[in-house]
């Protein structure tokens, strides 16, 4: 009887005795296709659900604000969902997602110093209560704070990333901080200093800020009248009188 000889190819060495069937390295590959496929659907999925999030919270602060603050503002009733589902797309705030709220970091100075050259004289007077020359970008970083952790400051930018207006969230103690705000003199009295004080505002309750303080001078008419309509109470009768807000869940 004659024998046949069989001599493995590399091929055979490749896939085993038999080229049928799954194999290891389909496995793997296959296992690798569905956990990015799953990762990618779990990634989407949870993108979507911040979104649902972030617009319910949008839109209930929203609703929250009194008809005297919405006219403040610039806003009407019908705008709400509209501006709610802005911020929870973009980031967005404001009437027709004019403007965007972030932190200010040292990396935006220069940006800052172009916004304090379009800042009234008397304007600085009434923020600091007293001229600062703004203009020096030492000075800027050492009056906003931006070398020191207890301070945070907060830009109101349009969408080419010119600042609008500036607020300062000083950490005074545990629950408590005090705040400062102003806003481009050129701008002023068009929602914008609303819009900045509602986010900083809720920025401090989830925080977990209880308190919030803020001196604002005699002088100062429409920051005392914004900082009313707030719900900010004044103590006192000092040249810079304190106004307290109690934040409540």
């Amino acid at each position: 009887m004659s024998q046949i000889s069989f001599r493995p190819t590399a091929r055979h060495l490749a896939y085993g005795p038999a080229d049928v069937g799954w194999h290891p390295f389909r496995l793997d590959r296959i296992a690798s296709t569905v956990l990015t496929a799953l990762r990618a659907t779990l990634q989407f999925g949870w993108h979507r659900l911040r979104q649902a999030w972030r617009y319910s919270a949008a839109l209930r602060e929203l609703h929250a604000l009194d008809a005297r603050t919405l006219k403040d503002l610039g806003l009407h009733r019908g705008d709400l969902r509209a501006i709610a589902d802005a911020y929870a797309h973009r980031g967005i705030v404001g009437r027709f997602g004019a403007v965007r709220v972030g932190r200010v970091e040292i990396a935006d100075v220069a940006r800052c110093v172009e916004f304090a050259g379009l800042l009234h004289p008397n304007d600085i007077r009434l923020r600091f209560g007293r001229p600062a020359a703004l203009s020096d970008a030492g000075t800027f970083r050492r009056l906003f704070g931006l070398d020191d952790r207890k301070i945070e400051t907060i830009g109101l930018f349009d969408l080419s990333g010119q600042i609008l207006g500036l607020a300062t969230v000083a950490w005074v103690r545990p629950g408590t901080a005090e705040i400062a705000l102003i806003i481009r003199s050129d701008l002023q009295r068009r929602g914008l200093g609303a819009a900045l004080l509602a986010n900083v505002i809720r920025d401090a309750r989830d925080a977990g800020f209880r308190l919030l303080l803020a001196h604002i001078g005699h002088g100062n008419v429409p920051m005392r009248r914004l900082a009313h309509r707030f719900g900010f109470e004044f103590a006192g009768t000092a040249p810079s009188a304190e106004a307290q807000l109690v934040i409540r869940r």
